[in-house]
Formats: C-alpha cells, sequence, structure tokens
C-alpha cells in the first residue's frame, strides 16, 4: 500500500494504564501551576454514580485548547477511563509522537468532515461495551467563544443512538446517556498590561497604530486590516452593503473563499452545509487527494486550497459582535488569540493570564427516550436532540457567568 494513503489510516486507542497514570498527574501539576480548577462535590459525585452498566458520552463545550486536559483532569478525579475522538491532524504533530501518546492515554483519529466509517463504528463500540466514557465536543472545533456556544454537531447523538439499537438486540432495557458539561475560564487577575503588549505586537506586523483607542476599537481596526488583506490576496471585492460592517465583510468573505475552492471540486461537499461543514468536507476530500496523488503541482494546489479552507475555518470563529457591547476580558483575550492565530500564523497562541477553570455536569440525558422516534425520523431526532444539548450547557455556562466566582476546588 502506498505509504501516503496508509499515513490516512484510522488510527485506534491503544490506552496504557502506566502512561495514563503518569500523563494524568504530570498534567495535574501543569494544571496547579497555569490554572485553578473549580468543580463541585455534587458534580463530581454525578459522574461517579453514573450506572455503569449502560453507555456513557461526555459532551462538553469547545472554546480553548486546554479543553481536553480539564477532561482528562476530571477522568482522573473520578477514577473512571474516558476515550477521546481526536482530529486526524493531531496525531501528526511532534513527527508522530504526539500520536502515539495520544492513543496510548486513550485517544483514536477521525477525519473531520469525511465519512469516517472506522472512527463511527469504533465510538459505536466503546459506547455498547459500557467499560469506559466516550468524550465528544459537539461543537466539532475550537471556536474560542466560551461564553457563547456553536451549533452542535449530532454525531454524539447517532451514535449514542446506533449503540442502544446494537446493544437492545440483546438487552432490552440498555440505554445510552449523555452527560452535559460546561467548561468555562475566568482570568484571576488584570490582563490589561499582557493585552497591551499583544495588541501592539499585531499592530507593529500591520505598521500601523491605533492611537488614544480602547482595546475593543483597537482590536475592531486589526480585525478590519486582516480581513482587507484576505480580500486582496484572494481577490475577493467585498459587497458595498457590508464595506462598513465587519461583521458583514467577515460573513461574505468565508462564503466567497467556500465558492472559490468549491468549484474546482463539484461534488465533494454539501452545499446546503453550514459553512464550516462544507469547508470541512472539503479539507477531507482534498486531504484523501493528497495522500494518494505523487505530482508536485497537484500536490502543491491541494496544499494552497487546504490553506485557504483553514482560513475559513477560522473565520468561521471570528464573531465582532462578540466584543461589540462592553465586552468581558475574556472575551477580549478570546479575540486577540484568533487574530494571532491568523496575523502571526501562531497555531496554539497561549491565554493571555493565570486562569480558573470553572466545570458544571448536566442532568444526564436518557437517548432511548427518543428511540422510537429516532427509527422513523432519524434526522429530526439528532437535529432536536443536539439543540436540546447545546441550550442545556449553555444554561450552565449562563448561571455560572451570574454565580459568585467561588467553588469548591478540586
Amino acid at each position: 500500500m502506498n505509504s501516503k494513503v496508509a499515513s490516512r489510516e484510522f488510527l485506534p486507542a491503544k490506552p496504557s494504564g502506566v502512561l495514563i497514570w503518569l500523563v494524568q498527574h504530570l498534567s495535574m501539576l501543569d494544571l496547579a501551576w497555569r490554572n485553578k480548577v473549580h468543580m463541585s462535590a455534587d458534580d463530581v459525585k454525578v459522574l461517579q454514580n453514573l450506572p455503569g452498566v449502560h453507555g456513557l458520552i461526555l459532551t462538553p463545550n469547545h472554546a480553548d485548547e486546554l479543553d481536553p486536559r480539564i477532561c482528562f483532569e476530571v477522568s482522573r478525579k473520578v477514577a473512571q477511563q474516558f476515550m477521546f475522538m481526536c482530529n486526524r491532524e493531531a496525531f501528526h504533530e511532534l513527527r508522530g509522537f504526539a500520536g502515539w501518546v495520544l492513543q496510548r492515554i486513550g485517544a483514536y483519529s477521525v477525519e473531520r468532515g469525511g465519512h469516517d466509517l472506522a472512527a463511527k463504528q469504533y465510538s459505536i463500540d466503546i459506547v455498547k461495551k459500557s467499560k469506559n466514557t466516550l468524550v465528544i465536543f459537539p461543537e466539532g472545533e475550537i471556536f474560542y467563544l466560551n461564553q457563547l456556544l456553536q451549533p452542535f454537531h449530532s454525531g454524539a447523538i447517532e451514535i449514542g443512538m446506533q449503540a442502544i439499537i446494537d446493544r437492545r438486540v440483546s438487552e432490552p432495557n440498555w440505554t445510552t446517556f449523555l452527560i452535559p458539561m460546561s467548561i468555562r475560564y475566568h482570568y484571576v487577575a488584570s490582563i490589561k498590561k499582557e493585552l497591551e503588549k499583544r495588541i501592539k505586537r499585531m499592530e507593529a506586523h500591520l505598521e500601523k497604530h491605533y492611537s488614544g483607542a480602547t482595546a475593543q476599537s483597537r482590536l475592531t481596526g486589526i480585525m478590519n486590516d486582516a480581513i482587507t488583506e484576505k480580500e486582496l490576496r484572494h481577490h475577493v471585492a467585498p459587497e458595498t452593503e457590508h464595506l462598513g460592517e465587519v461583521a458583514g465583510r467577515v460573513e461574505y468573505l468565508r462564503t466567497a473563499l467556500i465558492a472559490q475552492v468549491g468549484k474546482k471540486y463539484k461534488g465533494s461537499y454539501k452545499e446546503q452545509a453550514r459553512t464550516i461543514d462544507q469547508a470541512f468536507q472539503l479539507s477531507a476530500h482534498l486531504r484523501e487527494q493528497l495522500s494518494q496523488t505523487v505530482s508536485q503541482q497537484h500536490q502543491s494546489e491541494y496544499k494552497e486550497d487546504l490553506s485557504t479552507l483553514q482560513e475559513v475555518q477560522h473565520l468561521v470563529a471570528w464573531h465582532p459582535d462578540y466584543v461589540k457591547e462592553n465586552p468581558s476580558p475574556e472575551r477580549i483575550a478570546e479575540m486577540v488569540i484568533k487574530l494571532e492565530r491568523e496575523l502571526l500564523n501562531i497555531h496554539r497562541p497561549e491565554p493571555l493570564g493565570k486562569r480558573e477553570v470553572f466545570i458544571k455536569i448536566g442532568k444526564p440525558l436518557d437517548l432511548s427516550t427518543y428511540l422510537e422516534r429516532y427509527k422513523t425520523e432519524p434526522y429530526v431526532v439528532r437535529s432536536e436532540v443536539a439543540e436540546l444539548l447545546r441550550s442545556e450547557i449553555q444554561l450552565l455556562i449562563d448561571v455560572d457567568l451570574k454565580a459568585p466566582l467561588v467553588s469548591e476546588s478540586l
């Protein structure tokens, strides 16, 4: 088999108890140094007291690079093995060493946007076996929008439902529970000094300075210039009606970029899908093409188109209105991180300071409640439950935002 084709093969988890213990405790020490994790005793008990004879899928929001490690720390505290669905690209980092570690701490690969039947069946099997808790981030991508959840994908519902159908052949009362979980970040101290330093660095990169302006308006100016640069580089003329509206320009630009790439690969993506899903589907198609071609010209073209699609994925996270009126320090910081990723080409920008992390667990949702309807209208049920799950986690975040910043530390 061609080695390039093999590089896209499914990578299963290969849990190692020794390595899991070691990584959990190293991660715990690092988290304690940089972050303070809070979770109530009641929420810990919810996870500890879930019925182990059934399937369990933990569904956290996904707003930060730290989220998987937070889940890993939760698994240590509740003494349960978590299995993680992880995007295929992460396994190639550090020349493949990251993938070796990921597999041995319970992660397995999934080709985002592709028809990854191996990953889907592997997920169903994890749930069916009732041995480990499966962790799926329904947002599917890190948007750096900690206080505003994006629409959920329905994969967790489909996996859970199929596990029920399979197990009920022999066990009529077996079910799968979806467990809502919210993760919220809060800066411990003022980030004003670090914010100023990092805004100045981006202004220097653009060779501009927005003197006398607030951090909020300076970031808006930086965003406008970043959009202009992308429009010029990709030969996209903004619509006249959106010239003075940042949000409109962002939306039009990402739609135009999808159209530019999509017209070259007709039939490889669903045109009625959301922009982020179109980008994932096209990217999966291009990665498959890239793994099978030996033509340097085609490889260069595929890589260039993949780079454009990555820009689209990042642009989906640009929500100018998110920092429009009296934004919290956390919202401003998230905007800085997104802009640094684009302008300075920093793969994973660092937070702007030490943070507290607040974890909340919602009421587990018994998927068997929807089983009969699912058999006749699966798409409707998947969409309905995905939105119900999103609303539940958004409520956990909203309630937590209004509560005093005090909680029992893990």
